[in-house]
């Protein structure tokens, strides 16, 4: 990943985007058993209105001092997780609870990931949810003006206009 960050992240930001064609798309089911994350991914040439070559620029340099590590590090962890929130399986998350997604994030592919959206309910009962049509899985860059308005609906507010005058 971080051989060539820049081209990293505009496959990853492209390919799990409801804008990804099916070339550019990244599918996290794969045919072959040792495929890399990137295998499949191609460079596009062109980037999604919702990312600028500007934030690709500060994500590149970004990445570029820190690296992929800490980000990863919490999916090499998964395991260990599990074990330390074993207490916790099956409680109910009890607090309101607003759950964003577009029908074209490629995660949605697993038949796993599907199923835990369809029971989310069951153990989050204060869930509101609003799926975005043909939004990816970067939500909020993909659909800015329809998050902030599910956001603050959500939380009993209204958007308002100011003027400073």
């Amino acid at each position: 990943m971080e051989r060539d960050i820049r081209q990293t992240l505009r496959m990853l930001l492209v390919g799990l985007s409801g804008d990804a064609t099916d070339a550019e798309r990244w599918h996290p089911i794969r045919p072959e058993p040792d495929a890399m994350l990137l295998t499949g991914l191609t460079p596009s040439a062109t980037l999604p209105a919702w990312l600028r070559e500007a934030d690709l620029d500060a994500l590149t340099e970004e990445f570029t001092r820190t690296g992929f590590r800490g980000g990863l590090n919490w999916y090499r962890n998964l395991d260990r997780n599990w074990e330390l929130l074993a207490a916790y399986s099956r409680a109910p998350i009890q607090s309101p609870t607003l759950f964003l997604w577009g029908d074209r994030d490629p995660l949605y592919e697993s038949a796993a990931a599907r199923s835990q959206v369809e029971h989310m309910d069951e153990f989050v009962p204060h869930l509101q949810t609003l799926m975005l049509p043909g939004c990816g899985h970067w939500v909020q860059q993909e659909r800015a003006d329809e998050t902030n308005a599910a956001l603050l609906a959500f939380l009993g507010l209204e958007l308002r206009t100011h003027i400073r005058s």
